[in-house]
């Protein structure tokens, strides 16, 4: 089958998008199938295409999230004309699925279509502007399918069209082969850095992720149980906040306490996980569907987070992890001292979050994605060479 994977995002920029549709072309190419990424070329970063295992088709970056926005629409039916492809599958409802829309008729194909999250949530910044609703509208509207990754994508879908019947729910998925195997100690970690005596954020840098909560919680810890213990945070990941991050935590007087380690992946990501206490995610607002919390799973730690919309489909409170009220440091420092004093029922969570991640594995999840597109294909009539 013949797959074009449509994205406004891709590699190498790292993100929750990203990394999804990167993990569905591999598996798409691991099981016989001819997946093709068509991207925008990003703004500033060289990019290496040749590099990855499927080919990447680059277009002009959009220069505009309204203007001229509907003349982007000529790439992907020249990349149809090219491929042939048996599904257009596009990772956003605008500017994707919008365009998507708008060149069905030249495309003659099955458009199914993905939300991330933030095209769909209601206050979205685009959906404030003059003639946006109504493009959004109809890149749900005329989709054959739209993929729900989480009851937050489902219910934003349905107060863009709430006539939608063509929802079907796939979630993000998770790699859980790096994870079967201990990952060795990056040499490059602070000393403090040692196993079960860490918490462990990771995420972009932004107010939304709540990284100022749970150093508000880990300051209270600390007063709490004396200043002796070697109870570290690790903040992996970078963006706009991680200065006023690093200014809060030397107010607070944590100092070597807190160790901002950057963006990380590969093995020091997997040691990183696989070593921490628990993992925490202290977000306002919403989630999607974060990877992070399933590599958790994976990695069979107990994850810590604010009950929002993403996050309360996938934390089994008193099984793989616990739920807090959002905005509550004080509420977060109580769960977090409720795995740091009992070991026991930290590994308990851990061994539950293990168990609940085979059920996302990234070949699985790859597998609904292609029943969903021959179903489609079936359905239309719409016959393609193999």
């Amino acid at each position: 089958m013949r797959i074009c994977l449509y994205t406004e995002t891709a590699l190498p920029k790292i993100g929750g998008q990203e990394l999804v549709v990167d993990a569905l072309a591999r598996e798409f190419l691991a099981m016989g199938h001819q997946p093709t990424v068509l991207a925008p070329r990003p703004k500033h970063e060289r990019v290496s295409d040749a590099e990855l295992p499927y080919p990447v088709i680059r277009h002009p970056r959009f220069i505009s999230t309204r203007r001229l926005v509907s003349w982007y629409r000529h790439w992907l039916i020249r990349a149809n004309d090219r491929q042939r492809f048996d599904v257009i599958h596009c990772h956003s409802v605008y500017p994707c699925g919008y365009l998507a829309a708008l060149a069905r008729d030249r495309l003659q194909t099955p458009i199914v279509v993905t939300s991330h999250g933030g095209d769909v949530r209601e206050g979205n910044c685009r959906l404030q502007k003059r003639g946006l609703p109504e493009r959004h509208t109809l890149g749900v509207q005329m989709a054959d399918a739209t993929i729900a990754i989480s009851r937050f994508t489902r219910e934003g879908f349905l107060r863009l069209y709430p006539q939608a019947g063509n929802i079907v729910d796939i979630p993000n998925g998770v790699h859980l082969a790096p994870f079967k195997t201990k990952a060795a100690r990056p040499q490059d970690l602070h000393a403090r850095i040692q196993p079960e005596q860490y918490l462990f954020f990771l995420g972009r840098l932004a107010p939304r992720k709540g990284v100022d909560l749970l150093l508000n919680a880990l300051a209270a810890i600390v007063k709490s149980h004396g200043e002796n213990d070697m109870l570290t945070l690790v903040v992996a990941g970078d963006g706009a906040e991680r200065g006023p991050l690093e200014e809060q935590a030397r107010q607070l007087g944590l100092g070597e306490r807190v160790q901002f380690v950057g963006a990380v992946g590969g093995e020091k990501k997997t040691w990183l996980l696989q070593n921490a206490r628990c993992l925490v995610m202290p977000s306002r607002g919403w989630e999607a569907f974060p990877l992070v919390l399933l590599e958790a799973y994976a990695a069979g730690r107990p994850v810590v987070a604010t009950s929002v919309p993403g996050l309360i489909d996938l934390v089994r409170s008193g099984r793989t992890g616990l739920l807090v009220p959002p905005e509550s440091s004080p509420e977060l420092a109580v769960a977090i001292e409720r795995l740091l004093a009992d070991p026991a029922l930290a590994a308990r969570y851990g061994a539950e979050a293990a168990r609940e991640a085979q059920a996302y594995s990234w070949r699985s999840i790859a597998e609904r994605h292609v029943a969903l597109y021959a179903d489609l294909r079936e359905r239309q009539r719409l016959p393609r060479t193999a």
